[in-house]
């Protein structure tokens, strides 16, 4: 992914949810190199840009929508400025190392690296079973590298992180 199809992928979002994404990615940078720095606990990693960006998505909403506020679709939109924020992590490696990845490879492979260190392989396996919308084998699939119990939080965000990735 060069500058200008990164710029073409930003625009796709609302304002709000490219500004909380950014600050989720800030934010999770920020904690990855001050307190979990030393952190021993890989897998709560790959979910704080999630975590975080649900939060503050939810803080934005309930004060800009005050009552009226459609919970659901502020837990959504947290998740899209995670997922965000997980691809502006990739492309942000790619232009500091100079790694020539694919971006979607990188995601599910920074997803996924708390359980296991997957190859370009098995990554772009995962993806392609993901893309078949076989959400039982894909599961399957990630179980393998995560247990059951994480397979089932990890397939929404991977399907959203690579939902936009490819955009």
């Amino acid at each position: 992914m060069d500058f200008f199809q990164f710029i073409g992928y930003i625009r796709q979002f609302n304002a709000d949810v490219a500004l909380i994404g950014a600050a989720v990615w800030g934010l999770t940078l920020l904690a990855r190199k001050t307190f979990l720095k030393s952190a021993k606990n890989r897998k709560f990693i790959t979910f704080l840009p999630f975590l975080l960006g649900a939060l503050l998505y939810a803080a934005y909403a309930a004060l800009c929508g005050g009552a009226a506020t459609d919970w659901a679709e502020a837990l959504n939109n947290g998740i899209t400025c995670g997922s965000l924020a997980t691809v502006i992590e990739m492309v942000y490696r790619q232009f500091l190392h100079g790694e020539e990845k694919d971006v979607r490879v990188a995601c599910v492979q920074a997803m996924l690296s708390g359980w296991a260190q997957l190859s370009d392989e098995q990554a772009q396996d995962l993806i392609g079973t993901l893309e078949q919308a076989d959400e039982e084998r894909a599961k399957a699939e990630i179980a393998a590298y995560t247990g059951d119990a994480a397979a089932e939080t990890l397939y929404p965000l991977l399907q959203k992180a690579l939902a936009l990735s490819d955009e």
